[in-house]
């Protein structure tokens, strides 16, 4: 249940919600470095990386919130194809022409970074930087 006391952190919490559509298994602010031995994959990971106030009329604001958003898969022969269809579903979600949260005006991706393991049973990862345009 998103919070009312704080509206970032309500987009934050709509934005995870609306990505376990994708994975069930989204986290907000998880180090994945690839000593977790309890993060259970595939996997979404959220980073908030920024918040900017682009403009202000009284007491509402518009703003940019970025955010970097990881899948996350184990290697191994399929990895690349895993981390395609993630990012793919997470874009797909994003352009059904419906907001997911109603101070959401403008969402925008950048290029797909992908960091594919050298060995299996290691993490891949595939980023995505989402710039978010919210009016609260």
């Amino acid at each position: 249940m998103p919070s009312t006391s704080n509206p970032e952190r309500q987009i934050i919490e709509s934005l995870v919600e609306h990505l376990k559509l994708v994975s069930e298994n989204t986290l907000l602010g998880y180090s994945a470095t690839g000593q977790e031995q309890d993060l259970d994959l595939p996997a979404i990971l959220v980073q908030l990386e920024s918040i900017n106030e682009e403009q202000r009329q009284g007491q509402r604001a518009k703003y940019r919130m970025a955010f970097n958003i990881s899948a996350v898969a184990k290697t191994n022969k399929d990895t690349t194809y895993t981390l395609l269809d993630l990012t793919r579903s997470i874009r797909e979600l994003f352009t059904t022409g419906q907001r997911f949260t109603p101070e959401a005006r403008n969402i925008q991706f950048s290029e797909t970074q992908f960091d594919i393991a050298p060995s299996n049973a290691h993490l891949s990862f595939a980023d995505l930087q989402v710039s978010i345009e919210v009016v609260l």
